[in-house]
């Protein structure tokens, strides 16, 4: 498992396997759980027992999360960064869903639109944001930040 790193304190990957959760816990001190609990390939506990914070958000796969709910797992990356945590961002396969909220966050905290923050995410995974669903909750994401005064106008 190798990490795509978005920030300095921010990652993207396909889903760790258990012999990668020593890894995983070494490096990074938040992980974001994208995928269901019957699809882990470890065990959430292990996270936790060795005080990584976790956020369980599962998302069905191929599919987006809601405006809210991509808002709160982006507001929770922002929160851990700024306690000055590194946060793992993981799905199973690591492009559609994980490469979703890491678009979200570029977006989110470095005011990046969205075709800005898609370029970028794409240059470590190309298959990242792999479908209808997931680049219209971008869409929606890049309205709801520009309502909110933190995002780029449209140009």
């Amino acid at each position: 498992m190798i990490p795509k790193f978005i920030t300095e304190r921010v990652a993207f990957s396909p889903m760790p396997y258990p012999e990668d959760v020593p890894q995983v816990v070494k490096e990074f001190q938040a992980v974001v759980v994208l995928t269901y609990e019957y699809e882990l390939y470890y065990e959430l506990s292990e996270l936790l027992e060795n005080g990584v914070e976790v956020l369980y958000a599962p998302i069905e796969d191929f599919t987006a999360p809601t405006l809210d709910e991509l808002s709160g797992i982006v507001k929770w990356i922002d929160a851990m960064v700024k306690k000055d945590k590194k946060v793992l961002i993981h799905c199973l396969g690591g492009s559609g869903r994980s490469g979703t909220v890491a678009v979200a966050y570029l977006m989110y905290s470095q005011g990046l639109s969205l075709r800005e923050a898609l370029v970028k995410v794409r240059m470590l995974k190309p298959s990242a944001v792999e479908t209808e669903e997931q680049m219209e909750v971008l869409k929606e994401f890049e309205k709801y930040l520009q309502e909110q005064g933190k995002g780029k106008a449209k140009v």
